[in-house]
């Protein structure tokens, strides 16, 4: 597999993912990261078939070998077809290229130039012994390739980002998150796939019964000393206790403790009710919620210290000597080519709107913006009165890579109130260095090209 993406502006530009032993090429819209292409380009590694047909004989009409579909074959299987379009040749070469589609396919035939007429019927021209058979094959969403092609990274696709929910009934898979809102006051909007509502997300407010509710068991759980242990201490991680981690996989076997949902029952998170509360016991009942196929991370504890002093002058229990559980952060992954996290969670989009938590008109930031040129500059001035600019302007530069062990590497989060990471030699160092900057509630990791790879909202 290889993988070709825009080092500057991976966000901006097509990701190509070319599978040679399969003979296939794959284009991904860079934002959205939703397939919007397939480019057969060997047919002999791809074997395709239609209605239970083959595509590609072992042999065609005259015995002899056959990499591609002869246009007759094609034209079995298809049926008519509006006329295509016809390239001429290049650098004196006698063969052209004719380009015939149907809805959804598209085949390119060589066609010897001097039988190219356009008063011609392409039929005839095809079906001929003046063209050879189809080099490429082309899959995609439209009635026809020159329609399609004009908006094909453009037009919002039809499907879903996730291929389980178009193939599986709807009821055995929750909604999809297909965008995120953060708004100022700690709240957070998820827009889910039509038909499904949108749901909120409120900070030390939400709890874990919520998110079960509305998006379903978490991937995989962590405790919240083994997230920091995995991140600040990979090189020690020989005698860690933590659960098996993976790339939203399961890797080995699953400890008894594992419900029918899918998460470690173990320590649970709504059986404590211990009243003492110091930052360790607090650390220990943190837990983070990984939803790999929503693009997501939340964090689960109990409320802050500023919420149960809230309590208490309200004569309400507090919420941290109960066994009450919330939302304590949310972390929002990009999935951006080239970045360590790359392929560990589905890309999710967001947008960022302060406007009427600050009572302006800033416009909303989004997850496709530059962070140097775009993001930061507002963010300094939004907060200019909240924090010093240099503590805000200034990053803390993290290395995602050096002493990382690759089979226990899947769980990595930006955290900007932890000691940065420090290591030896690494085999990645093509990859870079991240930088996290901090605002109130908001902390950004973001690579040196300037795209967000991750935002914690907090």
């Amino acid at each position: 597999m290889d993988l070709h993406y825009s080092q500057s502006d991976p966000l901006a530009t097509p990701v190509i993912v070319t599978l040679s032993g399969n003979g296939l090429r794959l284009r991904f819209h860079g934002a959205d990261q939703r397939l919007r292409l397939v480019e057969v380009m060997d047919f002999k590694r791809a074997k395709l078939a239609y209605k239970g047909g083959e595509l590609v004989k072992a042999q065609h009409e005259d015995n002899l070998a056959s990499s591609g579909p002869v246009f007759k074959r094609v034209y079995q299987m298809l049926g008519a077809s509006y006329p295509g379009e016809y390239l001429p040749p290049k650098d004196r070469s006698p063969t052209g290229t004719y380009v015939l589609s149907w809805p959804g396919v598209a085949f390119t035939f060589p066609l010897q130039h001097s039988a190219w007429s356009a008063e011609k019927d392409h039929v005839a021209m095809l079906g001929s012994h003046a063209a050879s058979p189809a080099t490429h094959m082309a899959l995609f969403e439209g009635k026809s390739w020159p329609e399609a092609r004009r908006d094909l990274f453009v037009k919002v696709p039809s499907g879903p980002h996730l291929s389980a929910l178009a193939s599986r009934p709807k009821d055995s898979l929750p909604s999809e998150v297909e965008h995120v809102t953060v708004h100022g006051g700690d709240k957070i909007k998820l827009d889910r796939r039509s038909p499904a509502q949108p749901i909120w997300i409120t900070l030390n407010e939400t709890t874990p019964q919520d998110l079960v509710a509305e998006l379903g068991p978490p991937d995989v759980i962590h405790r919240r000393e083994e997230a920091i242990t995995a991140e600040q201490h990979s090189r020690k991680r020989t005698g860690s206790t933590s659960r098996p981690r993976s790339n939203g996989r399961n890797n080995g076997s699953q400890p008894s403790s594992y419900s029918s949902t899918g998460t470690d029952t173990f320590d649970s998170d709504f059986d404590s009710g211990e009243t003492d509360e110091d930052p360790a016991e607090r650390t220990s009942r943190e837990k983070f919620w990984c939803y790999f196929s929503h693009g997501m991370d939340i964090l689960i504890g109990p409320p802050s210290d500023e919420v149960s002093m809230r309590s208490v002058e309200e004569d309400r229990t507090p919420l941290s000597a109960s066994p009450h559980l919330v939302v304590i952060k949310v972390v929002i992954h990009g999935n951006v080519p080239g970045s360590y996290a790359f392929n560990r969670h589905r890309r999710l989009q967001w947008t960022l709107d302060l406007a009427s938590h600050h009572g302006s008109t800033y416009q909303p930031l989004t997850s496709e913006q530059n962070f140097e040129s775009n993001i930061k500059p507002l963010l300094l001035s939004i907060f200019s009165n909240t924090w010093p600019a240099a503590d805000m302007s200034t990053g803390k530069v993290v290395n995602r890579t050096w002493g990382a062990d690759p089979s226990d590497s899947s769980f990595f989060l930006p955290d900007a109130g932890e000691d940065l990471v420090e290591g030896g030699n690494g085999s990645e160092q093509w990859l870079g260095n991240t930088r996290l900057y901090a605002f109130p509630g908001l902390t950004f990791e973001v690579l040196e090209n300037g795209a967000v790879s991750a935002l914690t909202v907090c």
